[in-house]
């Protein structure tokens, strides 16, 4: 019977011995300023989203209680339309975040071990949503 044929022409560690690369360094650096920054912009994105959730709670019309009735105190029955601006400009602000956050992640993902934020993802879309609902007020 017939031994199987041995490639000669590896090396040791499976290389090829005429292989160009043996002998580069590795020009991986660690991550770059921007895709350390990725988790910042999540966060802001959601901070600027629980900075509108307050707003909105201070913006809407008051309810009447009991309280307000029996002591005949004014209650304000419209939404507080100046504090409502300041509420989308916090919305916008938080759906460009997250856009580029996204945009960030996207593009310097390369390695198969590269975090995809799906946070980025989530602040994005409640903040679009916000921002559709606070202009059909």
């Amino acid at each position: 019977m017939a031994e199987p044929s041995v490639d000669r022409r590896r090396v040791d560690d499976g290389r090829y011995a005429n292989d160009r690369r043996q002998n580069r360094p590795d020009r991986r650096q660690g991550p770059d300023f921007f895709v350390r920054a990725l988790p910042w912009f999540a966060l802001s994105g959601w901070l600027l989203i629980v900075a509108s959730v307050l707003g909105i709670s201070f913006a809407k019309p008051q309810t009447v209680t009991f309280f307000e009735r029996v002591n005949n105190l004014p209650v304000r029955r419209e939404w507080d339309y100046q504090l409502m601006s300041y509420v989308l400009w916090l919305l916008v602000t938080a759906l460009f975040s997250g856009l580029v956050g996204l945009v960030i992640n996207v593009t310097r993902r390369r390695r198969k071990h590269d975090v995809f934020y799906f946070s980025l993802v989530a602040s994005t879309l409640v903040a679009a949503v916000g921002f559709c609902w606070v202009l059909t007020l």
